[in-house]
């Protein structure tokens, strides 16, 4: 079954508390996936999340000491569809803004390979190894306004969202689907350096290509 990208949402808010919450709505159909990435500043730390009280479990994490956020990203296969409650809880209060997206698909299966890559250059390109069918997800966070999200190199993705959590943070997704193989990715920002953190939404059913990512494919 073919990858469906459905509902987003979107928060840029200060939560002033020990976690932050806010209702997502899940798409129906079969092989859904909840997709949800968070940024903030290092302050305090990431405990755990959940998506209608049931937990999620992480794909990444950088503590980005340089820039002073921390970022993570989330996965939860077979959520429950319908409007249900993301929460996200913190070691202590948070009194600076948080960046999170939550993506919604059907067709889909958790699995996928992910970059998580510093800033030290922009722009930053990096390749991601993907199955057959598999859609992709990039963000980046800067000192400076990011200008460009290219899934793959050279194209240029409309904004999913621009956040300022002491940060610029922006976010993009590849405007189709992708043979298996090999895709280069590359986030710019205005000048200085970038961050890279992506993820593969595999098709359900496709096969897992594993590969390294991060530093390792790192093209300067």
């Amino acid at each position: 079954m073919a990858v469906t990208l459905g509902n987003k949402t979107q928060v840029n808010q200060t939560p002033a508390a020990s976690f932050y919450q806010f209702t997502h709505n899940q798409n129906t159909g079969s092989d859904r996936l909840l997709v949800v990435s968070v940024v903030m500043a290092n302050t305090v730390s990431f405990t755990s999340a959940t998506y209608g009280g049931v937990a999620m479990t992480q794909l990444l994490v950088r503590n980005l000491g340089g820039l002073s956020q921390t970022t993570k990203m989330f996965v939860l296969e077979n959520p429950a569809s319908g409007n249900n409650t993301f929460r996200i809880n913190f070691t202590g209060n948070q009194f600076n803004p948080i960046s999170v997206f939550v993506l919604s698909c059907t067709g889909a299966q958790a699995g996928g390979n992910t970059i998580n890559l510093a800033g030290t250059s922009s722009p930053k390109t990096a390749n991601i190894t993907v199955s057959n069918g598999s859609y992709i997800y990039n963000y980046g966070i800067s000192t400076t306004a990011i200008i460009g999200v290219e899934i793959p190199t050279g194209n240029n993705r409309p904004a999913e969202f621009t956040h300022n959590t002491n940060r610029q943070v922006r976010g993009g997704l590849s405007a189709s689907s992708f043979a298996a193989g090999t895709v280069s990715l590359t986030n710019v920002s205005a000048f200085g350096s970038v961050t890279m953190h992506g993820y593969e939404i595999q098709e359900k059913s496709s096969t897992p290509i594993t590969g390294d990512n991060g530093d390792f494919f790192l093209l300067m």
